[in-house]
């Protein structure tokens, strides 16, 4: 993951160096990810003259998570064993599903496109636990959830600190109580 986000930031700096470059001169389409951008900046700021490519990875990466979140949460209405973690997979579903649609809404206007998937990883998390009910789905669900929330609550924490963005540090201040009370809910009923 360390790897990747690395190469995640230096894809973003070459991309921000092109992009300067281009300033320079009449207006171009610059090729990035696999969507045309124009060099030339709006005359009124918009989300799509704030974000950066890593700025945008982030997004993408957040919009796989909340899509993970989500059919957790339902598998978690219907595997759990106890009501209390049927419950907070309900909630967990709901909760993520709002965030997905205001990182839906952010990323519309950036010609990219949105997954429309979970990772790999979390398919695979998904299947492992979809075997299991019981106590057994409930033990297994509650410190998956414990371990991704803990890994987004750094994560989120990391865009508001470090990001100059302010509407992605915005965005990640809102949604850190939701992520800790997530955190708090798994952890207590483990």
């Amino acid at each position: 993951m360390h790897a990747t986000r690395r190469f995640l930031v230096a894809l973003g700096a070459a991309g921000a160096m092109a992009g300067a470059a281009a300033q320079t001169r009449d207006p171009v389409p610059v090729q990035q990810n696999q969507s045309i951008v124009t060099a030339e900046a709006p005359r009124t700021p918009s989300v799509a003259a704030n974000q950066s490519t890593e700025d945008i990875d982030f997004l993408l990466e957040a919009v796989r998570t909340d899509l993970a979140e989500v059919q957790m949460g339902e598998l978690a209405r219907q595997r759990a064993g106890d009501p209390a973690v049927r419950e907070f997979g309900r909630k967990l579903a709901a909760d993520h599903l709002h965030a997905l649609q205001e990182l839906e809404q952010i990323l519309q206007p950036l010609n990219v496109t949105i997954p429309s998937e979970p990772t790999a990883e979390a398919q695979s998390h998904y299947a492992a636990l979809s075997g299991l009910s019981g106590a057994e789905f409930d033990a297994a669900f509650l410190h998956m959830m414990i371990a991704s929330h803990e890994e987004a609550i750094e994560e989120y924490s990391a865009q508001t600190h470090a990001n100059p963005n302010k509407q992605l540090a915005d965005l990640a201040t809102r949604a850190l109580p939701m992520l800790r009370d997530h955190l708090a809910t798994a952890e207590s009923l483990r």
